[in-house]
């Protein structure tokens, strides 16, 4: 009797759902037939826009300052800084937790495994550096170094040792007092393209290493940074934006070539020196490029819409307006909207929701 109750119930709310889907579609096409497309766009909009009842939302306000997001290598763990709270959550374990700051951090980096971060704090000429625990409370050390706010520092994967740049040169320091912070790579080793522009820095972890970014303009130069030999190596260059994109298992992906013309490039990593490979030709919509496991497809976002696009298939819009998008665990999306709400949503959508897009691209171009 139970088990009958329990696949009455599942599909009474599968009617329903499907029934205001229906509802709604019924409704935008008597308003195109009335030929009011402002109206019905909006609606379509509003819908296509908030997540659905079996999403999981995160957050539903809008913080006041713009939301920082981190994702561990293995895309498992999720960090997100929502003002001056840090919230984080594991998709392996299900565990989650914040931890509430004293200020709101300018920038935020996680270690290799997301158990640790570095916030930089602004201060009235550079920034301040603390480096704090995702797993409990035994780290929050202050560095004593005064820093430009310009470059993304790192942390190790057990929290003891963080890593920034003071004019253009690389320091490490120990998370312990006393505060002793060392010269480790000297600005000689990590030049930029093109020395006259300010350059900036930026750290990824990969393993015990990191990969390190040294450029600007949209022009950068890709180092290996192996921290245990204080050695840094170039593996590439022509380099367009110094963000990583994790994939799955021990793979990342960047963007390289030149202005006007993008390739995907990918990086394999943790045996020995990360081998970088250029992969093919990409477009503006296709410029942050999120892998999906077994396949050889990606999801991005561009002006407001998803995009799910692979080398050998057509690029297809997916019925979901995110304004920023990250690939959490496997195949999890997590948007951001543009009210500022913040969810994981699965790529499966019902026909309904692909009869709901085609209406809302219909309404939105009369």
């Amino acid at each position: 009797m139970f088990r009958i109750l329990s696949f009455l119930l599942l599909v009474f709310l599968s009617w329903n759902c499907k029934s205001k889907q229906e509802s709604l579609i019924e409704e935008i096409q008597e308003l195109l037939e009335e030929q009011s497309y402002e109206k019905a766009s909006g609606m379509l909009k509003d819908y296509l826009v908030k997540p659905k009842s079996d999403d999981e939302v995160l957050s539903s306000e809008k913080p006041e300052t713009p939301r920082i997001v981190e994702l561990s290598y293995d895309r498992k763990r999720l960090v997100y800084l929502e003002d001056s709270k840090l919230i984080w959550r594991d998709a392996s374990d299900g565990s989650n937790g914040s931890k509430s700051l004293d200020e709101v951090p300018a920038s935020l980096a996680v270690s290799l495994n997301a158990n640790f971060a570095l916030a930089e704090y602004p201060m009235t000429n550079g920034c301040r550096l603390f480096a704090i625990s995702l797993k409990n409370n035994d780290l929050l050390y202050e560095s004593g170094a005064q820093i430009s706010c310009r470059n993304r520092g790192g942390i190790s994967d057990d929290g003891s040792k963080i890593y920034y740049f003071v004019d253009n040169q690389l320091y490490e320091e120990k998370t312990v007092e006393p505060r002793t912070p060392k010269l480790i790579v000297s600005k000689e080793k990590i030049v930029p393209p093109f020395t006259g522009l300010k350059a900036r820095f930026y750290l990824y972890p990969i393993g015990k290493d990191f990969l390190l970014f040294s450029g600007n303009a949209g022009s950068y130069y890709l180092y290996y940074f192996q921290p245990e030999k204080k050695s840094v190596e170039k593996i590439d260059q022509e380099v367009i934006s110094p963000l990583i994109y994790y994939g799955t298992g021990d793979s990342a992906y960047y963007l390289g070539g030149s202005i006007g013309r993008l390739h995907l490039r990918r990086l394999q990593f943790g045996k020995g020196k990360p081998s970088s490979s250029k992969l093919f030709t990409i477009s503006r919509k296709e410029i942050n490029p999120w892998k999906l496991p077994g396949k050889n497809e990606f999801v991005s976002n561009y002006s407001g819409k998803v995009h799910l696009w692979g080398p050998s298939r057509k690029s297809q819009v997916l019925p979901l307006l995110c304004e920023r998008i990250w690939l959490v665990d496997q195949n999890k999306v997590l948007c951001e909207n543009e009210k500022g709400g913040l969810y994981l949503t699965n790529l499966e959508f019902p026909e309904e929701d692909w009869r709901i897009l085609k209406l809302y691209e219909e309404a939105r171009d009369k």
